[in-house]
């Protein structure tokens, strides 16, 4: 079910409240107005939901708010109704003038509050987004959706240190601890601190990152690349031993750091890589291996590579990365390949099973750390 559907799905829910209080308040403050004229609009838009019509639900749902102007809830909903549909300015619009009613309850302002930070956040305002849910935690700080919201958006926005800060605030309300995804946010501190360079500080991180969890990978490649960028082949070595021993999954990507210094891997890259393959017989080792090679130093050393570790493909997704890896000619069939293998998806969330053609050290879709790996050919 995709998002549209599920908020759609959230807002049949709170209508049918809206319904039953109605019918219930009609009852007791003998309004006037027939019951049937206020209660059927509800009863009808729940029906277009459920049958997959949310612009007639949406019709529905306007009348509803002509004919209750005081319900709140409704609003809400309606409110939440216009933001799935991508209609922003409309629910912004909508929740402003929530928050504008002087004898709006305590509860309905907070959520009014957090509804036009989701707002502000699906509309790539961040900034306002992180205002908005500021002034929620500021009226109830253990408000867990505006901290996790609020954390995406710091993380989002590469605000580490605020990010591990909301973090830590998660934890307490939850009672729980995330080692591996601070280790990440430590870690992306780490690369940070590399790209300026601070040399120092980037290892610092890098080494307490991997105290809170020795499987962050993130923290093995910045501090080889540190590494190799001052001339420290032993300890170069070292981090890249350590990443392929407590997460070897994620050992390919460091073999582009590794070719990029060509007198390291001359001296000791080359060699180390000849180790890690000969230990597992890794397929995704070799293939990004020969893969580096052709795209630093072209078919002709690539096709070597390929007789020295006499790597043969298991599959055919295999098979057709090696071709665009080492085929040397122009043909049509060569072409394709070529452009076949740039546009593959060759990453997945072991978590939510979304597929990417780059790596991603947090998920897009689930914002899990540390969870997307190359798919084994089986998989694929």
């Amino acid at each position: 079910m995709n998002t549209l559907l599920l908020a759609l799905a959230a807002a049949s829910i709170v209508v049918l409240m809206v319904a039953l209080l109605l019918r219930q308040q009609g009852r007791q403050d003998g309004v006037d107005q027939p019951e049937d004229e206020r209660v059927m609009p509800l009863l009808r838009g729940i029906n277009f939901l459920l049958a997959d019509e949310p612009d007639r639900a949406l019709q529905q749902m306007v009348q509803v708010a002509r004919l209750r102007s005081e319900a709140a809830d409704v609003y809400l909903a309606l409110g939440e109704m216009f933001r799935a549909k991508g209609e922003i300015g409309r629910a912004v619009r909508i929740h402003q003038n929530l928050l504008a009613r002087p004898d709006l309850p305590a509860a309905t302002h907070l959520q009014a509050r957090l509804a036009l930070g989701k707002d502000f956040q699906t509309g790539g305002l961040i900034d306002r987004a992180l205002r908005e849910y500021d002034k929620a935690l500021s009226v109830k700080p253990d408000e867990l959706m505006a901290l996790e919201a609020s954390l995406r958006l710091r993380e989002q926005s590469s605000e580490w240190e605020k990010a591990e800060e909301l973090l830590s605030h998660i934890e307490r309300v939850r009672g729980e601890s995330s080692h591996l995804h601070r280790a990440y946010l430590v870690a992306e501190m780490a690369r940070m601190e590399k790209s300026r360079p601070q040399w120092e500080k980037a290892v610092e991180y890098a080494q307490k990152a991997l105290e809170l969890d020795d499987r962050c990978a993130l923290a093995y490649l910045v501090t080889m690349d540190v590494w190799l960028n001052q001339h420290h082949q032993d300890k170069a070595v070292e981090a890249a031993e350590a990443l392929w021993q407590h997460a070897p999954e994620h050992f390919p990507l460091a073999i582009p750091s590794l070719l990029a210094h060509e007198e390291f891997y001359a001296a000791r890259g080359r060699q180390l890589l000849s180790r890690c393959w000969q230990a597992g017989h890794d397929e995704q080792l070799a293939l990004a291996w020969i893969e580096g090679v052709s795209e630093r130093q072209g078919a002709s050393p690539a096709l070597e590579l390929v007789e020295e570790t006499g790597y043969r493909p298991k599959g055919l997704r295999a098979s057709l990365r090696l071709e665009a890896a080492v085929g040397g000619g122009d043909a049509p069939l060569q072409t394709h390949v070529r452009v076949w293998r740039k546009k593959l998806k060759i990453f997945a969330c072991v978590h939510c099973g979304l597929e990417v053609a780059e790596m991603r050290w947090q998920c897009p879709q689930c914002h899990t750390w540390g969870s997307m790996q190359v798919k084994r050919e089986g998989e694929l």
